[in-house]
Parts: C-alpha cells; structure tokens; sequence
C-alpha cells in the first residue's frame, strides 16, 4: 500500500492526464463538468429530471498545467474550456512534441500546445526551452454535430490522424491537418457497437484497430488505407470490422493495449467495467484465448504502460510494468510476466487506495528519481482530488 506525499483539491472533477514528454516535470490535467441548470435548484427532485430531460445537458471543463518536482505538486496555469474534456494525448513524433490534443464532449477534438515565456512556439517552430510553459489553443477541428461526444481518442502511430469513439457507438478516423480545417464527412461514424464506445487503440504498425464499449464487445478493425493517406470522401469508410468478440468480457470494455502483433499470434491487454484485468490472445483469423485475467477490485477504465524489460517478441522471462486505474478502487501498478511459452502471470506490486471517488485518470513520470522511483499522479472524479505518491 502506498501513501500519498502531496495532494489538493482541484476547481472541476479531472478526467485525464498525462505527462508532456518533452519535460517530465510538467502534466496536463483535463476536467469534465457537467453543468446544472438554473432552475433545477427551484424544483423538487423530480421535476428537476424532467427539466434535464427536456433541455440538453451542458458540459464544460477546463485544461491545467502541473509541475511535479521534488515530491511536490504546484498548479501552473488553468485554461477554461466551453466543452467537457474527456481524453487527452501528446502528438506522437511525426509533430511536434509542444503539441497535444484533447477529445470535447461537443464532437470535436481540440489542438493545443505548450509554448514558454521565451518565445512563441508554433507547430512549425518545435523548439521548446526550459522555461515554465504557457497553454495555447492552437485549433478546433469540429468533426462530428455538439450533441456527439467524443469519448476517447488515439493518434496513428505514422500518419497524421487521429481514430475517435463516439457516444452514440461510432468508431471513426480522420485526418488530422492542424494547417487547414478538417474535411467534412457525410458517413460520421464508420462501423458501430450497439452501446456507447469508450476505447480504441491502433496496431503498433497502424494497419489495424481495437475498440470497446458498454456492449462489452473487442472489435478488431482492419484499415482499408495504404500507408500514404486515409481514403477520400467517395471512398469514406477507412476500416473493416473484422471479428467482434462479446463472450471474454462480462461487462464493458473501458482499456486496450495491443502488445505483440505478427502473423503467429497478436496478445492483447483489455480492462473492464467487470473489475478485471486481461490479457487476450486475439489473432486475426481464429479463436481468442484469455492467457491471464486478475479482478483488480475496481472497473479498470484506463492501462498505461510505464516499462518493458524486454523487446516485442516477449521471450521467456518477459516483464511489463502498468499503471491501472481501478475507477471506485484506486491505482494499482501490476506486473505481467511471462514464464513459459503461454504462462502469463498479472501480479499486484502497487496499490493506492486514497481517493474516495472515481480513479479515471493516472499517469507516471517517465524517468525515475535519484531514489530509483517514478512519481505518479492519480485522480478521483467527483472529490475533485489530485494526488502524488511515488514507487
């Protein structure tokens, strides 16, 4: 069990975070807030749902600039947002490492950056300096109608895109051109789960995708793109559902992390609304096997992966370390090692059990401390509490 070393309550619930790559001291938190109306308060409880009912509801949420140093935690900048912030990712290599974006309850994705007091970066000057790093909204590419919320999103690994799940099922891709506005179209969503969609994540190579959502099904997509652009309008569906499976997972499928993906076998981490843990090998064509499964106590809404001791051909004596965040049970840091040609094994090295509401969003600072610690910081939702704590 590991104890805090420094919290504070935050103004709006936090939803996501995750540590600027480029300077390890800094995270970016996004918040989810979901407004009430005016009149609900002059209304008893019933009639308040139904004023709710009638008028949409409104969300907003805001993006804050932490700096962890030294075991400690300091809010640098809070930039309000008119939409709600549900995901939030850095760019990968091929822009910027100033650049991130955010998935907004209002059908889009917004495009911001880290800029210093020294000067004024922009996506095509990347030069950051070591000075304290200022938010800056670069762009909103509008994508989907305000009543759509993007739920989470994930950048391709090689390309210039970004895939989307969507509350009404969809899941999406879309060239992301942070020069020029995104290029409408008229099919929205491609393919769908039969209930909301709360998670994706491409093939490390990009030739593919896995979602999940509240239907409790892993649906492994194939994209119909060569390696040089997306599909244009008169060829708008960019992937293929290939198989969908609703039997491994006994509720929604909130996490996924492919790890090993080749002709022979393709292994894949998932986390669960049903409080479990898996890894699943989900080839292509064929049969999906659960090699491992551990119920971590809390419905596992997000896996990061902090560090692998061994290459992606995982050979006997592999090692892989994860962040989990167990929504009403807190963080937990997991070990997943393999023994044997299928002897796959989750165990519990980690847990953190302070936050007295939803843990959605956690993340770790890439390198350790002079004690050869990472720093970690976790969140609960409705307590509005951000914590660090280090293992």
């Amino acid at each position: 069990m590991v104890e805090r070393l420094k919290s504070f309550t935050l103004d709006l619930p936090p939803s996501c975070v995750e540590f600027w790559p480029n300077d390890s001291r800094y995270a970016i938190i996004g918040t989810y807030n979901l407004e009430k109306s005016k009149d609900e308060g002059t209304h008893t409880e019933e009639e308040a749902e139904d004023v709710r009912q009638k008028k949409p509801q409104q969300r907003s949420g805001s993006l804050i600039i932490v700096r962890v140093q030294n075991d400690d935690v300091e809010i640098v900048e809070t930039l309000s947002t008119a939409s709600a912030i549900l995901d939030l990712h850095f760019a990968p290599s091929y822009l910027p490492p100033s650049v991130f974006a955010v998935a907004t309850s209002t059908g889009s994705i917004g495009i911001y950056q880290l800029r210093t007091q020294q000067g004024n970066a922009t996506p095509e000057n990347s030069d950051i300096e070591t000075a304290t790093p200022e938010l800056y909204h670069f762009k909103t590419l509008q994508f989907y109608p305000e009543d759509v919320i993007v739920t989470a999103f994930t950048w391709h690994p090689n390309r210039s895109a970004v895939a989307m799940t969507l509350s009404d099922g969809s899941v999406c891709i879309e060239e992301v051109d942070i020069d020029h506005p995104p290029t409408a179209r008229s099919a929205g969503g491609f393919g769908a789960h039969d209930l909301e969609a709360w998670t994706l994540a491409f093939l490390p190579d990009g030739s593919g995708l896995y979602s999940g959502g509240d239907d409790s099904a892993l649906n492994y997509w194939v994209l119909n793109t060569s390696s040089e652009s997306l599909p244009d309008e008169e060829n708008a569906n960019p992937i293929t559902l290939r198989w969908s499976d609703k039997k491994t997972h006994g509720a929604g499928v909130t996490a996924i992390i492919p790890l090993d993906v080749n002709e022979q076998r393709a292994l894949v981490l998932t986390g669960s609304y049903d409080d479990n843990i898996r890894l699943i090998s989900a080839p292509s064509i064929g049969r999906r096997n659960v090699l491992a499964e551990m119920n971590l106590g809390g419905g596992v809404w997000r896996l990061k992966r902090i560090h692998s001791s061994s290459d992606s051909s995982f050979p006997k004596g592999s090692e892989i370390l994860l962040l989990a965040s167990c929504m009403h049970a807190g963080a937990r840091i997991l070990r997943l090692t393999c023994n044997g040609e299928e002897d796959w094994q989750f165990q519990v090295v980690a847990r953190f059990e302070e936050h007295r509401s939803m843990n959605y969003g956690s993340d770790c600072q890439p390198t350790l401390d002079a004690k050869g610690q990472r720093t970690f910081i976790s969140t609960s939702f409705y307590d509005r509490l951000l914590c660090v704590w280090n293992y």
